[in-house]
């Protein structure tokens, strides 16, 4: 259906313009008929004027035997003989019957004519019309001859036919057109185009195909096919009044035609570049046309996906005018008002009881509706009765605007939290008896912790007293290894209930640092000093890399040992015999100053790594009954370097070794100490 209108519409254009080019060709056919009845108008009134002025000279002359005195030593043209290029009368003569001209004015004055062909008419008695013929110049003329009226010689007047020649050729009628000036008889006296070599030769060439006009007709136009030439032409022949002589303006339907030839091309480009745009108009359009189907139906089925998912959502949802008036609704907020869609739409949204249970709820929610249409989004929490229950709804109001900033349209939802806010209760009640159960529980361990410490003092205590025997021997030797074994499990169980109580205190925030600024390299090495023994017992080889120029460093001295105690402990403790493990201090690009503790241990797995640093979490099972322990020490790390502002990070791979390093912020850094222990 579309490419036939488009089909027609081109066909239309193309209908159109072959009917101009026809009008114009139809205009062009009839200027060039105008135009020949004009100019052989004029050329007709040209001729006769010749004739007449040569047949009145040459009266006159015959009249009085001789040429009149006006005449001799004056050109033709003064007289009126003249018109266009040059005279037409050339001579006017009284030539004897033998041929001897007796008197002679004009252009040419010759002695003889005997030997012209003008000899033959001397000897008539009667008028003649001689012509054409050529002189030994190659020039084309004419003669008129007239007896005197003593009969004693011939007066003659010899017309210039080239000066014909020379004015018609003046005219422009196109190089393919001609104009012929000829006789009754058919022969051509003067013609317009130069170079007819057959024409030139024998003036009678066309003589049986120019037309001639009946007596009593003057002029006739002409139109068709030229049988001279085989091809079509337009023209006017016309009889010179008084003379049987003819003007024939002849031009060639080309000539007539060739601005309206151009005329033509340009039409036709014009109407196919006019086409080609409608064409690439016409695609662009229709390709248009074609995605704004594809949109549509697009849109078509976006819009039944949407209320589809509209109509299925389980949240009421609702589109509002700015000025409360229901848009449309979903079918949970039909269900919740109590009333199909075409009882809500149009009406104001606060109307309905099953939204709006109460003036005050009714109120509420206009308010609501009246602060969005000013442009605010609006949430609020109210209480709606469904299925004779009532329950706690979430809603929204948010305003939707147009491109001009205008609100349009609010988009309403109410989502039914009533088990959230239920949950949200039970939450509370529970994090308040958390609360209250940990309050107790840091209570029980710090009592606890302080009543276990002083029998475990007095039992750490007595231990020493017997291993030592300040009081005398014990007796038997075994009772040195109870005492011992007493001491030591004494220490141990002292250890734990230490961790224990130090993580209830960071637990329960009450742990406080103990600022000072201090030299990091100094507490490295008490620490390595004080893991070196149990390294030289395990056969691991402790190494401590650590720059002299280390900055000053703000920290709670006694944490920073614990930490760095804690670290080398599990390093040497995890580090088979032959291992090393080496404790290094940097000071990193950002500022920031960084102790690694890294062994050649058994490492870490990988999923282990994520849980270590929780309270009372090992690297696996076994650990605590190969190595012992609490999984507590690397938990109070973590939270030691958090109050420092720092962090504690592990790496590791199983069977390679494990690096663990705290960092402190780079404001917790001073100025660099030099080698003599000043500033540098």
């Amino acid at each position: 259906m579309r490419i036939g209108l488009l089909v027609a519409v081109i066909a239309g254009f193309w209908l159109v313009a072959y009917a101009d080019l026809e009008r114009a060709r139809g205009r062009a056919i009839h200027d060039g008929l105008r135009q020949t009845a004009n100019l052989s108008t004029l050329l007709e009134e040209d001729a006769r004027r010749v004739m007449v002025v040569a047949d009145h000279a040459l009266r006159a002359t015959a009249a009085e035997g001789t040429i009149p005195a006006y005449l001799v030593g004056e050109t033709a043209g003064a007289l009126g003989a003249t018109t266009g290029p040059g005279p037409a009368l050339r001579n006017l003569m009284i030539v004897e019957r033998d041929g001897r001209v007796r008197q002679a004015a004009g252009l040419h004055k010759p002695a003889s004519v005997a030997d012209s062909p003008l000899a033959e008419a001397l000897v008539g008695e009667s008028r003649a019309f001689i012509g054409p013929y050529r002189e030994a110049d190659g020039g084309w003329r004419a003669a008129m001859i007239r007896p005197l009226a003593n009969g004693s010689a011939m007066a003659v007047a010899v017309l210039d036919l080239d000066r014909f020649a020379r004015l018609y050729a003046t005219q422009d009628i196109g190089p393919l057109s001609i104009i012929l000036f000829y006789g009754e008889n058919g022969v051509v006296l003067s013609h317009s185009r130069s170079g007819m070599r057959a024409l030139d030769e024998n003036r009678a060439f066309f003589a049986s195909v120019l037309p001639r006009l009946p007596a009593g007709e003057n002029a006739r136009t002409l139109s068709g096919l030229d049988p001279t030439e085989g091809r079509e032409r337009i023209g006017t022949v016309r009889r010179v009044a008084g003379w049987p002589l003819y003007v024939y303006v002849r031009i060639r339907t080309e000539d007539v035609l060739a601005g309206w030839y151009d005329d033509r091309w340009k039409r036709i480009l014009e109407t196919a570049a006019v086409s080609v745009v409608v064409l690439l108009l016409a695609w662009l359009a229709l390709r248009q046309l074609g995605r704004l189907e594809t949109t549509t139906q697009a849109l078509r089925a976006s819009e039944r996906r949407s209320q589809a998912l509209f109509d299925s959502s389980f949240q009421i949802m609702g589109l509002l005018a700015p000025d409360g008036r229901v848009l449309a609704l979903n079918r949970p907020a039909c269900a919740l008002a109590g009333l199909p869609a075409e009882a809500l739409v149009g009406h104001r949204a606060w109307e309905f009881r099953g939204w709006a249970r109460t003036d005050e709820l009714a109120a509420a929610f206009r308010q609501s509706i009246e602060k969005a249409a000013s442009g605010r989004f609006v949430r609020y929490e109210t209480d709606v009765v469904a299925d004779g229950l009532t329950r706690v709804m979430d809603v929204t109001i948010k305003p939707v605007y147009d491109d001009g900033g205008i609100v349009t349209v609010l988009v309403v939802e109410a989502r039914d939290i009533t088990e959230r806010v239920e949950a949200a209760e039970r939450l509370a009640t529970a994090l308040d008896q958390a609360e209250a159960a940990n309050r107790a529980k840091s209570a029980f361990l710090a009592t606890m912790s302080h009543e276990l410490r002083t029998p475990l003092n007095a039992i750490i205590g007595f231990s020493d007293i017997m291993l030592h025997e300040l009081f005398g021997p014990l007796g038997s030797p075994r009772y040195r290894d109870y005492a011992r074994h007493v001491q030591n499990s004494g220490r141990h169980l002292l250890d734990l209930i230490n961790d224990v109580l130090d993580m209830s205190k960071l637990e329960a925030g009450r742990y406080t640092l103990d600022e000072s600024w201090m030299e990091p390299a100094e507490a490295i090495e008490t620490c390595r000093a004080l893991a070196a023994v149990p390294a030289d017992v395990g056969g691991v080889t402790l190494a401590v890399e650590c720059p002299l120029d280390l900055p000053n460093l703000l920290a709670d001295e006694r944490a920073l040992r614990q930490v760095l105690l804690n670290l080398l402990s599990n390093a040497v403790k995890f580090t088979p015999r032959g291992g090393r493990v080496t404790v290094s201090a940097v000071r990193e690009e950002d500022g920031r100053i960084a102790i690694t503790v890294r062994d050649t241990g058994i490492g870490i797995a990988a999923d282990a790594l994520a849980r270590i640093l929780e309270p009372f979490q090992q690297a696996d099972s076994s650990i605590s009954g190969r190595f012992g322990g609490t999984g507590l020490g690397l938990s109070i790390c973590r939270d030691l370097m958090a109050l420092h502002g720092g962090n504690l990070s592990i790496d590791s791979e199983p069977g390679r070794g494990t690096a663990a390093t705290i960092r402190f912020p780079a404001d917790r850094t001073g100025r660099p100490v030099a080698a003599d222990g000043l500033p540098a």
